[in-house]
């Protein structure tokens, strides 16, 4: 089954993320592609594995982890030398290949030597250790046992960050730990098991996404109450994890935006495809960049760090970012195809 449509979804995502940390107007919710990337990435997982006699969780894990490291790998080095180029050494090289980062900025406040380049890689932390732990509860669960775990991932998701906030914990604490997007996960996978078995209904999925856009306009209200604000004020401010993550209801908008991703994965799914995809050149640059999501994730955040410190109007930051970050991806392909390729040459 062709998923060209979920690919666009993906490239359309990562112009939001992109848009939003280069300072485009109205772009201030970008940040909520990242988690509707967690919900598309078990979405495919347990779609894959869901039905598997026996989920060989080493084998599973040691692919993801070929998958998600090389172009990661790139962007350590990047955050490396800048750390030494500042005289400052990269300690926290450790702990990024660990994928434990998230941990380690957890208790400093979001601070280490590498974090200018990369403070984005939060979220490959929540990518790999949520990824093994779902290989984990595939293997060990049955059916019915999974679609339980699910819902009680769903649950403690909510409940971390639901008691982080009102014990006043900060921000960092309250989003950075892989738990508090475990929701997102959960109800990617809810998703992909009802795709399985043939459950997905087009009314259901418009209904959970109604919903989730009603608590999303809910937490506008809550926010607006508690600053004395206007509704669109309310929707700036509702933007900043300074202040949505303050609240215990605002700070649950994730699992409101984790509902509307299911719901418009879910009706891309079973749109499906049509042809004339294939043809518009929007629709297939667009796709392209749904494939490179990923890396192009990876790679724009240092070229944004480094245009920004140069040029302050947003649109040049954008057109720059975008630009480079495409150029590196495709500098990166060809890099690991030449590598690949030679290594298919080498004698044995």
């Amino acid at each position: 089954m062709k998923y060209n449509s979920i690919q666009i979804y993906r490239g359309l995502l990562f112009l939001g993320v992109l848009c939003f940390h280069c300072g485009v107007p109205f772009f201030s919710f970008g940040w909520a592609g990242v988690e509707t990337f967690f919900v598309l990435s078990s979405f495919f997982i347990v779609k894959k594995l869901y039905q598997s006699d026996s989920v060989k969780w080493r084998e599973q894990s040691v692919r993801r982890i070929q998958r998600l490291y090389p172009p990661y790998l790139a962007v350590l080095l990047v955050g490396a030398l800048f750390a030494l180029a500042k005289r400052t050494i990269p300690y926290d090289l450790i702990t990024h290949l660990c994928s434990v980062q998230n941990i380690h900025w957890m208790i400093t406040g979001y601070q280490s030597p590498m974090q200018s380049m990369t403070a984005h890689t939060w979220t490959l932390s929540i990518e790999v250790i949520l990824g093994l732990t779902w290989f984990f509860i595939l293997k060990v669960a049955k059916k019915r046992t999974f679609v339980i775990s699910m819902v009680c991932m769903l649950i403690a998701g909510i409940t971390y960050r639901t008691v982080t906030i009102l014990c006043g914990c900060s921000a960092f604490t309250v989003s950075l730990c892989p738990l508090a997007h475990a929701d997102a996960f959960a109800a990617g996978s809810l998703l992909a098991v009802c795709f399985v078995e043939k459950r997905l209904k087009k009314p259901g999925l418009i209904g959970i996404g109604a919903a989730g856009i009603a608590g999303c306009v809910f937490c506008i209200v809550r926010m607006s109450d508690l600053h004395g604000c206007s509704m669109g004020e309310a929707y700036e401010l509702l933007a900043s994890s300074k202040n949505y993550l303050n609240d215990a209801v605002t700070g649950n908008i994730y699992v409101f935006i984790s509902m509307v991703s299911v719901s418009v994965i879910g009706l891309l799914i079973l749109a499906g495809s049509p042809a004339w995809i294939d043809k518009n050149p929007v629709c297939v640059a667009l796709t392209k960049m749904g494939n490179e999501s990923y890396a192009l994730y990876l790679f724009h955040w240092p070229v944004y760090t480094v245009i920004s410190r140069f040029v302050s109007n947003w649109c040049i930051v954008l057109i720059g970012t975008f630009a480079v970050s495409v150029a590196a991806d495709i500098a990166f392909v060809f890099a690991v195809n030449w590598m690949k390729k030679h290594k298919r040459r080498k004698p044995a």
